[in-house]
């Protein structure tokens, strides 16, 4: 069988040399594959899979006459391939820049909502402001609460977006107990949590031990309390057991909602710490910004586009050091920034009038600290 398959090739080269040397590269081309063809069909991996291919064919009753031959079973296998990499070539590359030509408007789009929502959030505020000073410039006392386990920069622009409603935001922090019967144990306990809410610039006033779900009698010993004009909350939907937890608020037509932060929360950063990849971590490059104003990711996980707009928002009322001042510098990764944070700030704050805050490049923490780390990008 050996000599035969020898004697059947040196005759296919012999052809094929032929062909060749009368210049028909078509024919050349046929003979040569048909050459492998037979050469591939001898091939013990072929002649496996065609003995199962019989014994499965001839289990189920399949004429034995039309069992196919390696050779057909080669030219199959061949087939398949070619048409895979026709495909690819001709149409996967372009459904590949549709799917990034889609992906980049999706992000336009985002980004678009995002600016429109913070419009009609401020024109909210101005209407708002109006009726204060139509009512002899009272002043607007907003009330939000919230468990605010992990303070990340959500929960900050919740702040933001409050205090932009009304002139005093008092802040409600939902007590361990409460959330644990709620959505299970927080990971910070009660005065980690009051002390990271009572840091933030844009909370007044701090409440402890909020029930996480709100009745109306407490709603109603709140408003009364702390003379609140509005409940504010998120625009997602808050439901525990089917219940929404500020009915009691909505009903008494005091509620008023804010636009969620996108490309962060609480879960997701847990889900980074379990995942142990960078998809989150900022370009190496520089903290520059593209066309649209967004700072380009490496990743996709976090949707926060930290536009210069934005920045400027949050840096509303600072003013630059005076010459008479004493300027203190502290630098840092600031990564997961919690109450031991804010201990170390107050401390250098006390150190002199203005303090100067740095804070490290993600490329720079994750050289230092390896792993995955920033947890929270730059």
């Amino acid at each position: 069988m050996f000599s035969m398959s020898m004697n059947n090739s040196s005759d296919a080269m012999f052809e094929t040399d032929h062909v060749f040397d009368n210049g028909n590269v078509v024919a050349w081309l046929l003979v040569t594959s048909e050459s492998l063809l037979q050469v591939s069909s001898q091939s013990h991996l072929i002649s496996y899979f065609v003995a199962h291919l019989h014994e499965a064919l001839q289990y189920i009753g399949f004429p034995k006459e039309q069992f196919p031959t390696p050779v057909t079973v080669c030219r199959s296998f061949v087939a398949i391939i070619c048409t895979l990499l026709m495909y690819y070539l001709l149409l996967g590359k372009r459904h590949y820049r549709r799917r990034e030509r889609l992906a980049e408007e999706l992000e336009v789009a985002k980004a678009q909502v995002n600016y429109l929502q913070d419009k009609l959030h401020m024109a909210k505020a101005e209407d708002l402001a109006i009726e204060s000073t139509s009512e002899n410039k009272k002043e607007v006392r907003i009330f939000m609460d919230g468990a605010f386990d992990m303070m990340h920069y959500g929960h900050m622009n919740a702040f933001r977006l409050g205090r932009s409603l009304g002139t005093h935001l008092i802040v409600g922090v939902n007590s361990d107990d409460s959330i644990t019967e709620c959505k299970g144990a927080p990971l910070m306990k009660d005065q980690e949590r009051l002390t990271m809410v009572q840091a933030c610039k844009f909370v007044d006033e701090v409440v402890p031990g909020c029930p996480y779900i709100m009745n109306r009698k407490y709603l109603d010993y709140v408003i009364e309390k702390y003379n609140i004009d509005y409940v504010i909350h998120g625009d997602d939907p808050c439901i525990v057991d089917g219940k929404d937890v500020y009915a009691a608020a909505k009903q008494s037509g005091k509620f008023q909602s804010i636009p969620r932060t996108e490309g962060v929360s609480t879960t997701d950063i847990v889900g980074r710490m379990l995942l142990m990849t960078k998809d989150h971590h900022y370009c190496q490059e520089s903290f520059s910004t593209d066309s649209s104003g967004s700072i380009q990711l490496l990743g996709q996980q976090s949707k926060f586009l930290t536009t210069s707009r934005l920045l400027r928002l949050f840096s509303a009322g600072a003013k630059a050091p005076s010459k008479e001042m004493r300027v203190i510098y502290i630098d840092g990764a600031w990564d997961m920034f919690h109450c031991g944070h804010v201990a170390i700030l107050k401390a250098a704050k006390e150190r002199g009038d203005y303090l100067i805050v740095g804070v490290h490049g993600d490329a720079v923490v994750n050289q230092m600290r390896g792993s995955n780390l920033p947890l929270m990008n730059l």
